[in-house]
Protein backbone atom coordinates (compact mmCIF):
# COMPACT_ATOMS: atom_id res chain seq x y z
CA UNK A 1 0.00 0.00 0.00
CA UNK A 2 2.87 2.65 0.58
CA UNK A 3 3.93 1.41 -3.10
CA UNK A 4 0.73 3.19 -4.23
CA UNK A 5 0.71 5.61 -1.97
CA UNK A 6 4.19 6.53 -4.12
CA UNK A 7 2.73 5.54 -7.63
CA UNK A 8 -0.24 8.09 -6.78
CA UNK A 9 2.04 10.80 -5.90
CA UNK A 10 4.52 10.06 -9.09
CA UNK A 11 1.42 10.07 -11.07
CA UNK A 12 0.50 13.64 -9.95
CA UNK A 13 4.23 14.75 -10.82
CA UNK A 14 4.06 13.25 -14.39
CA UNK A 15 0.90 14.40 -15.60
CA UNK A 16 0.89 17.94 -13.73
CA UNK A 17 -2.62 17.38 -12.74
CA UNK A 18 -4.68 20.03 -9.86
CA UNK A 19 -4.85 19.25 -6.35
CA UNK A 20 -7.96 20.10 -4.03
CA UNK A 21 -6.60 20.00 -0.42
CA UNK A 22 -9.86 19.12 1.54
CA UNK A 23 -8.33 20.31 5.01
CA UNK A 24 -11.67 21.94 6.23
CA UNK A 25 -13.52 18.56 6.44
CA UNK A 26 -12.00 17.37 9.45
CA UNK A 27 -13.55 13.49 9.50
CA UNK A 28 -13.12 12.36 6.34
CA UNK A 29 -9.28 10.91 5.87
CA UNK A 30 -10.14 6.82 6.42
CA UNK A 31 -13.48 7.25 4.23
CA UNK A 32 -11.60 8.52 1.23
CA UNK A 33 -8.83 6.66 1.97
CA UNK A 34 -10.83 3.45 1.48
CA UNK A 35 -12.42 3.87 -1.01
CA UNK A 36 -15.80 5.52 0.36
CA UNK A 37 -16.12 1.80 0.76
CA UNK A 38 -16.90 2.19 4.78
CA UNK A 39 -21.09 1.51 4.95
CA UNK A 40 -20.32 -1.98 6.92
CA UNK A 41 -17.29 -0.87 9.18
CA UNK A 42 -17.87 0.20 12.31
CA UNK A 43 -15.50 3.06 13.92
CA UNK A 44 -14.90 6.10 16.06
CA UNK A 45 -17.20 9.19 16.05
CA UNK A 46 -13.68 11.12 14.77
CA UNK A 47 -14.79 9.17 11.71
CA UNK A 48 -17.14 9.77 8.92
CA UNK A 49 -19.44 7.11 7.48
CA UNK A 50 -23.04 7.41 4.98
CA UNK A 51 -24.43 4.15 7.91
CA UNK A 52 -24.99 5.37 10.80
CA UNK A 53 -24.95 2.10 12.48
CA UNK A 54 -21.24 2.42 12.10
CA UNK A 55 -20.27 4.73 14.42
CA UNK A 56 -18.97 3.60 17.63
CA UNK A 57 -18.76 6.53 20.60
CA UNK A 58 -18.10 4.26 23.39
CA UNK A 59 -15.99 1.07 24.83
CA UNK A 60 -18.56 -1.84 24.67
CA UNK A 61 -17.78 -2.21 28.65
CA UNK A 62 -19.25 1.09 29.77
CA UNK A 63 -22.76 0.96 30.09
CA UNK A 64 -23.04 4.69 31.18
CA UNK A 65 -21.53 7.55 30.44
CA UNK A 66 -20.54 11.18 28.66
CA UNK A 67 -17.90 11.34 25.64
CA UNK A 68 -16.52 13.82 23.40
CA UNK A 69 -14.49 14.20 20.37
CA UNK A 70 -11.77 17.09 19.83
CA UNK A 71 -10.66 17.61 16.30
CA UNK A 72 -7.13 19.35 15.22
CA UNK A 73 -8.83 20.75 12.06
CA UNK A 74 -9.95 23.38 13.45
CA UNK A 75 -6.82 25.62 13.98
CA UNK A 76 -6.80 25.33 10.13
CA UNK A 77 -10.25 26.81 9.70
CA UNK A 78 -9.66 29.32 12.30
CA UNK A 79 -8.42 32.31 10.36
CA UNK A 80 -10.71 31.97 7.46
CA UNK A 81 -13.72 32.32 9.94
CA UNK A 82 -12.77 35.82 11.70
CA UNK A 83 -11.65 36.95 8.43
CA UNK A 84 -14.80 35.73 6.39
CA UNK A 85 -17.77 35.49 8.81
CA UNK A 86 -17.11 36.66 12.27
CA UNK A 87 -18.07 40.39 12.28
CA UNK A 88 -21.77 39.21 11.37
CA UNK A 89 -21.73 36.81 13.93
CA UNK A 90 -22.75 38.30 17.78
CA UNK A 91 -20.01 37.09 20.67
CA UNK A 92 -22.47 34.04 22.01
CA UNK A 93 -22.85 33.03 18.35
CA UNK A 94 -19.15 32.95 18.06
CA UNK A 95 -18.21 31.34 20.80
CA UNK A 96 -20.56 28.48 19.48
CA UNK A 97 -19.07 28.40 16.25
CA UNK A 98 -15.76 28.29 17.13
CA UNK A 99 -16.47 25.61 19.56
CA UNK A 100 -17.80 23.83 16.70
CA UNK A 101 -14.87 23.81 14.93
CA UNK A 102 -12.58 22.42 17.39
CA UNK A 103 -15.37 19.30 18.76
CA UNK A 104 -16.60 17.38 16.81
CA UNK A 105 -19.15 15.45 18.79
CA UNK A 106 -20.34 14.82 22.20
CA UNK A 107 -22.44 11.41 22.98
CA UNK A 108 -24.04 10.12 26.16
CA UNK A 109 -24.81 6.46 26.69
CA UNK A 110 -26.66 4.32 29.15
CA UNK A 111 -27.38 0.73 28.71
CA UNK A 112 -28.09 -0.41 24.94
CA UNK A 113 -28.88 3.37 23.78
CA UNK A 114 -26.51 6.27 22.90
CA UNK A 115 -27.15 9.96 21.50
CA UNK A 116 -24.34 12.27 19.71
CA UNK A 117 -24.60 15.23 18.30
CA UNK A 118 -22.07 16.29 15.34
CA UNK A 119 -21.88 20.07 16.26
CA UNK A 120 -20.72 21.71 12.76
CA UNK A 121 -19.38 18.73 9.47
CA UNK A 122 -19.22 21.35 6.66
CA UNK A 123 -20.56 20.06 3.44
CA UNK A 124 -21.12 20.91 -0.21
CA UNK A 125 -24.05 20.86 -2.78
CA UNK A 126 -23.96 18.89 -6.74
CA UNK A 127 -23.29 22.36 -8.77
CA UNK A 128 -20.70 23.70 -6.12
CA UNK A 129 -18.04 22.41 -7.34
CA UNK A 130 -15.32 24.72 -5.70
CA UNK A 131 -16.70 24.20 -1.90
CA UNK A 132 -13.15 22.87 -0.48
CA UNK A 133 -11.09 24.63 -3.57
CA UNK A 134 -8.60 27.37 -2.30
CA UNK A 135 -10.41 29.31 -5.17
CA UNK A 136 -13.49 29.63 -3.32
CA UNK A 137 -14.40 32.62 -1.72
CA UNK A 138 -17.10 31.15 1.04
CA UNK A 139 -15.88 30.62 4.25
CA UNK A 140 -15.61 27.48 6.14
CA UNK A 141 -18.68 27.47 7.64
CA UNK A 142 -20.98 28.73 4.35
CA UNK A 143 -23.08 25.39 4.50
CA UNK A 144 -22.96 22.39 7.17
CA UNK A 145 -24.96 20.37 8.68
CA UNK A 146 -25.64 19.63 12.25
CA UNK A 147 -26.24 15.92 13.15
CA UNK A 148 -28.20 13.99 15.75
CA UNK A 149 -26.95 10.32 16.01
CA UNK A 150 -29.27 7.26 17.54
CA UNK A 151 -27.21 4.18 18.41
CA UNK A 152 -29.03 1.11 19.43
CA UNK A 153 -27.29 -1.78 20.44
CA UNK A 154 -29.79 -4.38 19.84
CA UNK A 155 -27.66 -7.41 20.04
CA UNK A 156 -23.75 -7.94 20.34
CA UNK A 157 -24.38 -9.32 16.46
CA UNK A 158 -27.26 -6.56 15.56
CA UNK A 159 -26.07 -2.61 15.56
CA UNK A 160 -28.81 -0.06 14.80
CA UNK A 161 -28.86 3.52 14.25
CA UNK A 162 -30.41 6.90 12.46
CA UNK A 163 -29.08 10.19 12.09
CA UNK A 164 -31.22 13.57 11.08
CA UNK A 165 -28.69 16.46 9.17
CA UNK A 166 -29.55 19.88 9.68
CA UNK A 167 -28.95 22.12 7.07
CA UNK A 168 -27.38 25.40 7.54
CA UNK A 169 -26.30 28.45 4.08
CA UNK A 170 -24.86 31.24 5.46
CA UNK A 171 -25.81 30.77 9.12
CA UNK A 172 -29.44 29.91 7.86
CA UNK A 173 -31.69 26.87 8.07
CA UNK A 174 -31.76 25.03 4.81
CA UNK A 175 -33.42 22.05 5.42
CA UNK A 176 -33.20 18.65 7.11
CA UNK A 177 -32.16 15.06 5.78
CA UNK A 178 -32.54 11.67 7.59
CA UNK A 179 -30.59 8.12 7.14
CA UNK A 180 -30.52 4.77 8.94
CA UNK A 181 -29.12 1.94 8.95
CA UNK A 182 -28.32 -1.53 10.48
CA UNK A 183 -24.96 -3.37 10.37
CA UNK A 184 -25.69 -7.12 10.52
CA UNK A 185 -22.53 -9.69 12.07
CA UNK A 186 -22.91 -13.34 11.54
CA UNK A 187 -20.13 -15.72 11.64
CA UNK A 188 -17.80 -12.51 11.48
CA UNK A 189 -18.67 -11.31 8.06
CA UNK A 190 -20.40 -7.78 8.46
CA UNK A 191 -22.77 -6.73 6.15
CA UNK A 192 -24.46 -2.99 6.19
CA UNK A 193 -27.62 -1.41 4.98
CA UNK A 194 -28.63 2.20 5.05
CA UNK A 195 -30.73 4.32 3.29
CA UNK A 196 -30.25 8.24 2.96
CA UNK A 197 -33.17 10.85 2.59
CA UNK A 198 -31.88 14.64 1.76
CA UNK A 199 -34.13 17.79 1.89
CA UNK A 200 -35.90 19.16 -1.31
CA UNK A 201 -32.98 21.47 -2.21
CA UNK A 202 -30.71 18.33 -3.22
CA UNK A 203 -28.03 16.04 -1.38
CA UNK A 204 -25.09 17.80 0.75
CA UNK A 205 -21.81 15.89 0.27
CA UNK A 206 -18.89 15.60 2.84
CA UNK A 207 -16.98 16.06 0.18
CA UNK A 208 -15.98 16.39 -3.56
CA UNK A 209 -16.18 12.30 -4.13
CA UNK A 210 -18.54 11.45 -1.77
CA UNK A 211 -21.73 11.65 -4.61
CA UNK A 212 -24.52 10.46 -3.03
CA UNK A 213 -27.97 10.89 -4.12
CA UNK A 214 -31.33 11.73 -2.71
CA UNK A 215 -33.60 8.38 -1.80
CA UNK A 216 -30.24 6.71 -1.97
CA UNK A 217 -30.29 3.29 -0.56
CA UNK A 218 -26.42 1.21 -0.08
CA UNK A 219 -25.50 -2.34 0.57
CA UNK A 220 -21.78 -3.18 2.06
CA UNK A 221 -20.17 -6.26 3.30
CA UNK A 222 -17.01 -6.23 5.19
CA UNK A 223 -14.73 -8.32 6.77
CA UNK A 224 -13.13 -6.45 9.88
CA UNK A 225 -10.07 -8.21 11.85
CA UNK A 226 -7.58 -6.30 14.20
CA UNK A 227 -4.82 -6.52 11.60
CA UNK A 228 -6.57 -6.23 8.43
CA UNK A 229 -10.16 -5.22 6.84
CA UNK A 230 -12.02 -6.10 3.48
CA UNK A 231 -14.83 -4.31 2.27
CA UNK A 232 -17.23 -3.52 -0.99
CA UNK A 233 -20.08 -0.98 -0.93
CA UNK A 234 -22.58 -0.72 -4.22
CA UNK A 235 -25.02 1.94 -4.12
CA UNK A 236 -28.30 2.36 -5.73
CA UNK A 237 -27.85 5.08 -8.24
CA UNK A 238 -29.95 7.24 -10.29
CA UNK A 239 -29.40 8.22 -13.86
CA UNK A 240 -25.86 10.32 -14.38
CA UNK A 241 -23.16 11.02 -16.97
CA UNK A 242 -21.29 12.55 -14.09
CA UNK A 243 -17.08 11.48 -14.21
CA UNK A 244 -16.75 11.69 -10.64
CA UNK A 245 -20.05 9.31 -10.02
CA UNK A 246 -19.27 6.49 -7.25
CA UNK A 247 -20.98 2.96 -7.96
CA UNK A 248 -19.43 0.20 -6.38
CA UNK A 249 -16.70 0.80 -4.59
CA UNK A 250 -13.97 -1.40 -2.49
CA UNK A 251 -11.00 -0.61 0.51
CA UNK A 252 -8.57 -2.37 2.50
CA UNK A 253 -7.16 -1.53 5.61
CA UNK A 254 -3.29 -3.61 7.11
CA UNK A 255 -2.12 -2.93 10.01
CA UNK A 256 1.46 -4.35 10.49
CA UNK A 257 1.96 -3.06 13.48
CA UNK A 258 -0.35 -1.14 15.88
CA UNK A 259 0.24 2.18 15.62
CA UNK A 260 0.18 2.29 11.74
CA UNK A 261 -2.67 1.71 9.61
CA UNK A 262 -2.14 1.42 5.40
CA UNK A 263 -5.10 1.70 3.71
CA UNK A 264 -6.39 1.71 -0.06
CA UNK A 265 -9.47 1.46 -2.01
CA UNK A 266 -11.08 2.84 -5.34
CA UNK A 267 -14.30 3.04 -7.41
CA UNK A 268 -15.63 2.31 -11.49
CA UNK A 269 -18.02 4.50 -12.46
CA UNK A 270 -19.64 2.04 -15.28
CA UNK A 271 -21.93 5.03 -16.62
CA UNK A 272 -18.54 6.76 -18.15
CA UNK A 273 -14.97 5.99 -18.64
CA UNK A 274 -14.02 7.48 -15.47
CA UNK A 275 -11.92 5.70 -12.12
CA UNK A 276 -10.65 6.74 -8.69
CA UNK A 277 -7.71 5.14 -6.45
CA UNK A 278 -7.24 5.47 -3.38
CA UNK A 279 -4.60 5.74 -0.40
CA UNK A 280 -3.55 6.47 2.85
CA UNK A 281 -1.89 5.81 6.46
CA UNK A 282 -3.19 6.48 10.02
CA UNK A 283 -0.75 6.54 12.73
CA UNK A 284 -0.86 6.31 16.67
CA UNK A 285 -3.96 4.06 17.86
CA UNK A 286 -5.21 5.96 20.88
CA UNK A 287 -6.32 2.52 22.32
CA UNK A 288 -2.24 2.52 22.93
CA UNK A 289 -2.75 5.09 26.16
CA UNK A 290 -6.11 4.33 27.63
CA UNK A 291 -7.22 1.81 30.42
CA UNK A 292 -8.60 -1.13 29.31
CA UNK A 293 -12.14 -0.13 30.05
CA UNK A 294 -12.31 2.72 28.02
CA UNK A 295 -10.58 1.31 24.78
CA UNK A 296 -12.94 0.50 21.79
CA UNK A 297 -13.28 -2.27 20.02
CA UNK A 298 -11.93 -1.48 16.89
CA UNK A 299 -8.58 0.68 16.31
CA UNK A 300 -9.19 4.57 16.95
CA UNK A 301 -6.38 6.37 14.94
CA UNK A 302 -5.19 9.67 16.45
CA UNK A 303 -3.89 10.81 12.90
CA UNK A 304 -5.29 9.92 8.98
CA UNK A 305 -3.85 11.17 6.16
CA UNK A 306 -6.05 10.25 2.39
CA UNK A 307 -5.40 10.51 -0.62
CA UNK A 308 -7.32 10.19 -3.75
CA UNK A 309 -7.04 10.26 -7.95
CA UNK A 310 -9.51 10.84 -10.42
CA UNK A 311 -9.40 9.24 -13.32
CA UNK A 312 -11.23 10.01 -16.97
CA UNK A 313 -10.27 7.47 -19.83
CA UNK A 314 -6.66 6.43 -18.13
CA UNK A 315 -5.70 10.16 -17.77
CA UNK A 316 -5.60 11.32 -14.05
CA UNK A 317 -7.30 14.88 -13.78
CA UNK A 318 -7.70 15.53 -10.74
CA UNK A 319 -6.52 15.40 -7.19
CA UNK A 320 -7.21 15.74 -3.53
CA UNK A 321 -5.71 15.26 -0.12
CA UNK A 322 -7.20 14.96 3.44
CA UNK A 323 -6.06 14.66 7.02
CA UNK A 324 -8.23 13.84 10.20
CA UNK A 325 -6.55 14.83 13.41
CA UNK A 326 -8.63 13.81 16.57
CA UNK A 327 -8.68 12.79 19.87
CA UNK A 328 -11.39 11.40 22.45
CA UNK A 329 -12.11 12.36 25.70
Amino acid sequence: MIRLLLVLVLAAQAFAFEWTPLLIQSGVARDLAMGNATGALFGSMSTSSGNPAGFVPFPAEKRTGVTGVLQGNGALQLGDYFDTAADRRTTISQIADVSGLFVRSVSARHRWIAASGILTEPVMQRNDKTRFDDSSDKHTLAEYQTSLVLHLQMHKRVQVGGRVDFYSREFKGDGEGFSYGVILKPRGLQVGLHYQRFPVTGPRWLHPLDRRVDKGTTASVALQRPVYTLAFQLTNVSETQDLGYLEPRFGAEWRPVRALALRAGGSLFTRSRGALATAGIGFIDANWFRSREDRLRIPEDILSFGIAILYNSGRPVQGYTTLTLAWRM
